[in-house]
């Protein structure tokens, strides 16, 4: 019988931590969302939608946490950002170009629905990391050109189209190289990625 109550405290003694764990708290405002993204899933990347609504514009301050789940959690890093909360609001796209397909959390939009944001995150499998990609967030309809190595930003203005140029440096922040220019019937999309990172030089 003795062996018997050692595995029912054993067990109790699961229950009991799991309702001090970060990314399980059973007071903790919002909805909460979890992200595997490794094969290994102690690994989660947690977020904690609606701490705070804002009627006005529809978003919600929202936690993002990383961390290894176990017996005790670690966090590794939180941020807090202003979020929209939709259906399908996870992508996986490779955007540094080394096979890996990284993390895309969906932000907002904009021009009524034409512009989606979005946060990235470079994906580690190896030594299991995470890194947000600085102001990734403000590239508009985000999409990776793999033959030049660039990010395509489509901005809707109106009934026109912007094409902007981005590259993400070795601190991982993305910016524009060269001007926004408009879409039209007769651009050779690859001809003037060619020419501005010709003129940038890198």
């Amino acid at each position: 019988m003795k062996w018997l109550l050692y595995i029912v405290l054993f067990f109790l003694s699961d229950v009991l931590l799991a309702q001090e764990k970060v990314f399980h708290q059973p007071d903790a405002k919002g909805q909460w969302q979890y992200v595997y993204p490794f094969a290994d899933k102690t690994y989660v990347v947690a977020i904690q939608y609606g701490i705070n609504y804002n009627e006005e514009d529809g978003l919600k301050t929202s936690n993002i946490y990383f961390g290894k789940i176990g017996k005790t959690d670690k966090v590794f890093w939180k941020e807090q950002l202003q979020m929209r909360l939709i259906n399908d609001n996870i992508q996986y796209q490779d955007y540094n170009n080394d096979g890996v397909k990284d993390l895309l959390i969906f932000e907002d939009t904009g021009a009524r629905g034409g512009n989606s944001y979005y946060n990235l995150y470079f994906l580690n499998p190896i030594n299991h990391t995470v890194k947000k990609v600085v102001d990734f967030n403000k590239i508009v309809n985000p999409s990776y050109n793999k033959k030049h190595k660039v990010i395509i930003g489509y901005g809707l203005v109106g009934n026109d189209v912007y094409v902007s140029i981005y590259k993400i440096n070795a601190n991982n922040q993305a910016y524009q190289i060269g001007k926004s220019f408009k879409e039209t019937d007769e651009l050779d999309l690859d001809k003037k990625i060619t020419n501005i990172l010709k003129k940038k030089a890198f």
